[in-house]
């Protein structure tokens, strides 16, 4: 259902149609209780749960922002916006949860400042494992425009390591070339003729690695996804 909305009913929304607005988000909710949920990998009630609120507000959020003209669909891009705004809320409950847990011991400083580096040490933990949820739940999403999953993707990773840095050679070169990577976006296709000619890799090579390709690529150039880039050793030259 929530695939169906169309972009006319956003539209009408974004110029003040408040009964357009209440249709998506409407609409909307099972989407935003399955995306919230999945990111934070326990299932969400509405009316209990305050991250549904969140999402919700994200989701209202992602209605004005969303640009069609960007080629992405409105399920991505409320996915994203969904995520960013979770993680936020991760961070600022974390913080208060830990900072609470402080002692203050004017009598004893070292102690004080021992409890205190654990607790930012936990904080920062836990931060770090909420980020990389969300984002790996966003880096699905990303990967659906383009017709592939993580299922996809785990069976067509190379093995061989020289075959792995010739494939992230490619995506690195797409990375950096700002017509090569439009391409891309606006057709969901790797541009293999181009990329034969410019790096003289066979057709083969590119069409064996596609989904691989288009995966490191999204890795290099969506902000969203920075966090795994430390999980990906790209080599220092094309």
């Amino acid at each position: 259902m929530h695939e169906k909305i169309c972009e006319s009913l956003i539209e009408q929304a974004q110029l003040g149609d408040h009964l357009a607005r209440e249709q998506i988000i409407e609409q909307g909710k099972p989407f935003i209780a399955k995306v919230s949920s999945t990111i934070c990998k326990r299932y969400l009630c509405w009316g209990r749960d305050e991250e549904l609120s969140v999402a919700l507000l994200a989701y209202n959020e992602a209605i004005d922002a969303y640009n069609k003209d960007n080629k992405t669909t409105f399920t991505t891009f409320a996915h994203r916006v969904i995520h960013r705004r979770l993680v936020d809320y991760f961070r600022k409950e974390v913080k208060q949860q830990h900072l609470s847990l402080v002692p203050i011991d004017e009598d004893n400083n070292e102690f004080s400042k021992a409890e205190k580096d654990i607790s930012i040490i936990k904080y920062q933990d836990s931060t770090q494992q909420e980020d990389l949820v969300a984002t790996i739940a966003t880096f699905n999403m990303i990967l659906k425009d383009y017709g592939i999953t993580f299922k996809n993707l785990v069976k067509c990773s190379p093995k061989h390591r020289d075959t792995r840095e010739n494939l992230m050679r490619i995506a690195l070169y797409i990375a950096e070339n700002n017509e090569l990577f439009t391409q891309l976006k606006k057709t969901k296709r790797l541009p293999v003729h181009e990329l034969c000619k410019k790096l003289g890799v066979s057709r083969k090579v590119i069409e064996k690695g596609r989904k691989y390709i288009i995966a490191l690529t999204l890795i290099l150039t969506e902000p969203e996804l920075t966090a795994l880039k430390n999980f990906t050793s790209f080599p220092n030259t094309i």
